[in-house]
C-alpha cells in the first residue's frame, strides 16, 4: 500500500467522491444532507487516513465511515422527517435481485404513469423497512456490494448480512405484492410468498 499522504488523499477523494455522494443520496434522500454526509466522511476518512490498515477496499472502509456517520447525523436529527428514497433500479426479480431499468424515452403516456406509480410503490415499501435491513438492501441491491462487504461495513458476518437481505427482499415483495404489483416473470416464487 503507498504512503498516505495528503496527496494520496486527494487521489482517494476523486476516485471516490462520486461513488460516496450516490450512496450517501440514496441513504440522505436530499442533496444537502447527502453533501453533509460527503463531507462528513472525508472528514473522517481523512482524520484517520493514516491508521488504514488496509485490511479492507478503501471504498469498503469509506462505506463504514459513511455508515456511521449517517447514523449519527440520524440521531442527531431524530424527529425530522425522512425522505423515501429515490430508485432507479430496483423492482425484485426471480433471482431475489432488485434491478429493474425503468425506461423514460419513448414510453407512452400510460407506461409513464404505470412507471411512476411502480417508484412510488417501491420508494413507500423500502421506506418501511427497519434501518438494519434498509442499509443491507441499498449497500447489497442497489450499491451492488458483496455480502461479505457488507458485513464488514455493518459489522456483520455474512450470515447475518444474507438473512438480513433475505428478510429485506420479502418485505419488499409483500408490500409491492398488497398493492398489486408482482413479477410476471416468476409466477411460482410469488405463490411461495404468498
Amino acid at each position: 500500500m503507498p504512503a498516505r499522504t495528503p496527496k494520496n488523499f486527494d487521489m482517494l477523494y476523486r476516485d471516490h467522491v462520486d461513488l460516496m455522494y450516490r450512496f450517501a443520496n440514496r441513504l440522505c434522500g436530499e442533496p444537502d444532507a447527502a453533501q453533509d454526509l460527503v463531507q462528513e466522511t472525508f472528514l473522517n476518512a481523512y482524520r484517520g487516513f493514516k491508521k488504514f490498515r488496509g485490511d479492507a477496499q478503501i471504498s469498503t472502509w469509506l462505506y463504514t465511515i459513511a455508515s456511521r456517520a449517517c447514523l449519527r447525523m440520524r440521531r442527531r436529527r431524530k424527529g425530522a422527517p425522512e425522505r423515501e428514497l429515490s430508485l432507479d433500479e430496483f423492482i425484485p426479480t426471480s433471482e431475489g435481485e432488485f434491478r429493474l431499468q425503468i425506461p423514460v424515452d419513448g414510453l407512452s403516456p400510460e407506461e409513464a404513469l404505470q412507471n411512476k406509480e411502480l417508484r412510488q410503490a417501491l420508494d413507500a415499501a423500502i421506506d418501511k423497512l427497519p434501518k438494519k435491513y434498509k442499509m443491507v438492501l441499498v449497500l447489497r441491491d442497489m450499491e451492488g456490494l458483496g455480502a461479505k462487504e457488507v458485513g464488514i461495513i455493518m459489522g456483520l458476518n455474512e450470515r447475518a448480512v444474507k438473512s438480513r437481505l433475505h428478510r429485506a427482499r420479502l418485505f419488499v415483495r409483500r408490500e409491492l405484492s398488497a398493492r398489486g404489483i408482482t413479477d410476471a416473470t416468476d409466477a411460482h416464487d410469488h405463490e411461495r410468498l404468498k
